[in-house]
């Protein structure tokens, strides 16, 4: 198991920790006598008591799990608890508690975006002289970067004894150099001033900017009737990061929390527009291409989450985690029980006609949405084993 699998994992349990304890921060805020706290489900692994509320991690990650006195509707409450238990709070008090957990979901996102913000910086849309990646074979070729010995990291500042301040610049002088003529290059490496003397092919790239043909020196390229040929050294640039203060990271990151809820509403709706529209089971019996923005579950979340920490994309991990997040945090606000958007839809039903909803003829509801879930688990897991989506990173 790779190290980005692991820290999606640990990413996933902390978020559901969390949203179970905003559940339970809000619950004793107002009183409710909550006895159980606890991540996964299933046989307790480990536990400990603190006043009247058990702390424990269960033997299933599925999810976690605060146990309210009253919530479920065969339990016997004592006497003396029924001020405390969930049916005899105030309506209002419950919504909270409800909404408290999904909540959590967009409280981590932004400060996760702040925190990514403020350290590591987003991308500005420009590039720096430092070498991200050197191709190393183009079409079978020794591409001509690798042959000079450039490496990834180098600060390439001169070319030919001029200076160069950026990407632009360094862009500029490889492009007008002629194909096969030799580049002297300095760059800095590991704090020493390199010299380093690069070859270069030529290469016909596509109006869309993408590589078509390539020429190691000394040979020609076949003429096109579009698109651009030129000298190619054969590195790709590492973007350049801005970092924020606070006030411009929480500005920018409200910005896009926004921006990937309403994403996920949307990617919500295609995923259950794929399942009720057949889509999804014929993926499953292998009909056709797998939709690349359709349903993908924790493990194809996992191994996506792996592969960008293995390619050093942390931003695009960030932004795997982010948009997980919300989108569960959305999944959990369906009004369907047993999620907490059914028990809301059973507040709101009771505020509204004034009737109090007996949850025990929900059970069977409940039931059919659990059933549901679990046939779509099984099924994208099925996806995401056998017929796995490419990254789009």
């Amino acid at each position: 198991m790779s190290f980005g699998v692991i820290l999606f994992i640990v990413a996933i349990l902390t978020v559901v920790m969390i949203h179970e304890a905003g559940h339970l921060i809000a619950a004793k805020a107002f009183g409710f006598k909550a006895t159980k706290f606890f991540i996964g489900f299933g046989p307790p692994l480990w536990s400990f008591k603190k006043g009247e509320t058990e702390y424990g991690i269960a033997a299933i990650p599925a999810g976690g799990f605060v146990k309210i006195v009253g919530m479920n509707p065969y339990e016997e409450v004592p006497e003396e608890d029924q001020p405390r238990s969930y049916p005899n709070k105030p309506a209002w008090q419950r919504a909270i508690v409800l909404l408290a957990g999904s909540a959590t979901h967009w409280l981590v996102a932004f400060v996760v975006l702040v925190v990514t913000m403020m350290t590591i910086g987003f991308p500005t849309n420009e590039a720096t002289n430092e070498v991200a990646l050197v191709e190393q074979e183009i079409q079978g070729e020794v591409a001509p970067a690798a042959a000079a010995g450039l490496r990834e990291g180098d600060v390439i500042v001169e070319i030919n004894g001029q200076e160069t301040r950026d990407w632009n610049e360094t862009r500029a002088a490889i492009r007008a150099a002629d194909p096969g003529a030799t580049l002297d290059l300095v760059v800095q490496r590991d704090g020493e001033r390199l010299d380093v003397s690069a070859r270069l092919g030529s290469a016909t790239f596509s109006e869309e900017g993408q590589l078509v043909d390539y020429a190691p020196p000394g040979e020609e390229l076949a003429p096109v009737a579009s698109g651009e040929q030129t000298a190619f050294l054969g590195v790709q640039p590492k973007p350049q990061y801005q970092k924020e203060n606070l006030i411009g990271a929480a500005t920018m990151s409200g910005g896009l929390v926004v921006d990937v809820t309403a994403r996920s509403f949307t990617g919500m709706g295609r995923v259950f527009t794929q399942v009720f529209g057949g889509d999804l089971w014929r993926e499953v019996r292998g009909e056709g291409e797998r939709d690349a923005d359709g349903a993908m579950g924790l493990v194809g979340a996992g191994r996506l989450a792996g592969e960008t920490v293995e390619e050093g994309e942390y931003l695009n991990f960030v932004g795997l985690i982010v948009a997980f997040t919300i989108f569960v945090g959305m999944m959990n606000l369906l009004p369907l029980p047993p999620l907490d958007g059914g028990h809301l839809a059973v507040l709101a039903w009771e505020k509204v006609t004034g009737r109090k909803v007996d949850i025990r003829k929900l059970i069977p509801v409940a039931a059919a949405v659990i059933a549901f879930f679990l046939v779509l688990f099984v099924a994208v897991l099925y996806l995401d084993l056998a017929r796995p989506l490419q990254s789009p990173f």
